[in-house]
């Protein structure tokens, strides 16, 4: 487990059990983080897939796709001030927040409110990771997974706050076939689940990954807040479901095409992503 702070640039290792309860999902969950890494690695250039192989002892971005959540509480960051709501070293955030007309905040520094902030983050990773040859081994392997995590959790709609009225990201209850659960977990995982029920992350990602290179490079297109711009546009419907709502599977059946296209952008985009910074 290991402590990042990245105000200084330094780094602390905390040499303890590598053994630890794996824990509830966030984002999109086992499934969907899997599956837009699989589409991303379809997509690697042979230069960066062999740069990524070698900074993952040879293992595929797939299997670390949900390593910011399984250590989502040993992966800590120095926010660089003393927001007035929380501490100054927290973990790292696994969404973003717009604006009501959807326009992404940037930074993390609101006169002093601590914004949650994937996105920031991606861009601090990413713009680290050019550097990559000259960084430990650790943080190679450190910066390229959580990015694998944070570009996926950006796409998923209960991922993003819409300041101030709505900062929920789905956290309230309602019931979805029959059970008691809550938006954030009908987005996690149900959604894909009722969809593509018992496929692997391989079978998700062959029947979403349609586009022609055209069309890729569109989706593409941009930076990390035009990305997330377009997210936060795209998902706002989502948040229109009231707590206490009841839902049945119909529900998955009317978002199975924005669920894979979120899928299917977020496998694109962190594929460009890498490609640009692996060279």
């Amino acid at each position: 487990q290991t402590l990042w702070y990245y105000r200084t640039k330094r780094v602390f290792s905390i040499a303890i059990t590598l053994l630890v309860c794996c824990q509830a999902a966030f984002g999109w969950g086992r499934v969907g983080h899997a599956t837009i890494a699989t589409v991303a690695e379809d997509h690697l250039t042979p230069e960066a897939k062999a740069i990524i192989e070698e900074y993952l002892k040879g293992e595929s971005i797939v299997k670390y796709a949900s390593y910011a959540d399984k250590y989502k509480n040993q992966l800590l960051i120095d926010v660089g001030f003393d927001p007035i709501e929380g501490k100054r070293v927290t973990t790292y955030p696994h969404t973003f927040e717009a604006d009501q007309k959807a326009v992404p905040f940037k930074g993390i520094n609101d006169n002093g409110r601590f914004v949650k902030n994937c996105v920031h983050y991606i861009d601090k990773l990413a713009e680290e990771l050019k550097d990559h040859k000259n960084l430990s081994d650790s943080l190679r392997f450190h910066h390229i997974v959580m990015i694998v995590h944070f570009v996926g959790d950006m796409h998923c709609p209960e991922h993003i706050r819409y300041y101030p009225d709505d900062m929920s990201i789905g956290k309230y209850d309602i019931t979805y076939d029959g059970q008691k659960t809550t938006m954030h977990k009908i987005w996690d995982s149900q959604v894909i689940a009722t969809v593509h029920p018992d496929k692997t992350p391989r079978e998700v990602a062959d029947a979403i990954d349609n586009c022609s290179k055209k069309q890729i490079a569109k989706i593409a297109a941009g930076t990390t807040y035009d990305w997330a711009a377009d997210c936060a546009k795209t998902s706002k419907p989502v948040h229109a479901v009231p707590e206490g709502a009841v839902l049945t599977k119909e529900y998955a059946a009317e978002n199975q095409k924005l669920m894979e296209s979120q899928l299917r952008k977020a496998g694109y985009r962190l594929a460009a992503l890498l490609n640009s910074v692996l060279k």
